[in-house]
């Protein structure tokens, strides 16, 4: 599901399932701070890959650069992406630290709390 050429190894990839979620993602964006290498994923389940141009298209439109390169779409089983991710539901954005050989070190859930973004700064150090 992620790209081979994620900007940083290792790299904060933050996964969104609801519209509503972009508010928790920018929090994240903002809290790592600019120097941080953040990915912004939709998570869109595979029935709406035939509309990829049109939605893509959108979000191009609606979201500024430099936002708009660290953002790609994942068309995928969203039951399987949250099963990987731990997850139950798709009330929360999952938050992971990984490299590009795959390996996630953390996952965390949610909004920024001052304990999440701790690991996930610890995370990404080792």
């Amino acid at each position: 599901m992620l790209p081979d050429d994620l900007p940083a190894d290792p790299c904060v990839v933050v996964l969104a399932f609801r519209r509503r979620q972009q508010r928790d993602v920018d929090a994240w964006v903002a809290e790592l701070g600019p120097d941080a290498a953040v990915g912004e994923v939709p998570v869109l389940g595979r029935k709406w890959r035939r509309a990829a141009g049109w939605i893509e298209g959108g979000m191009a439109t609606g979201t500024p650069q430099p936002a708009r390169s660290r953002v790609w779409c994942a068309y995928a089983d969203v039951s399987g992406v949250l099963a990987a991710m731990g997850q139950r539901g798709t009330r929360d954005v999952a938050v992971a630290v990984t490299t590009r050989t795959g390996a996630v070190r953390l996952v965390a859930r949610g909004a920024p709390g001052p304990a999440a973004a701790g690991a996930v700064r610890a995370a990404l150090r080792t």
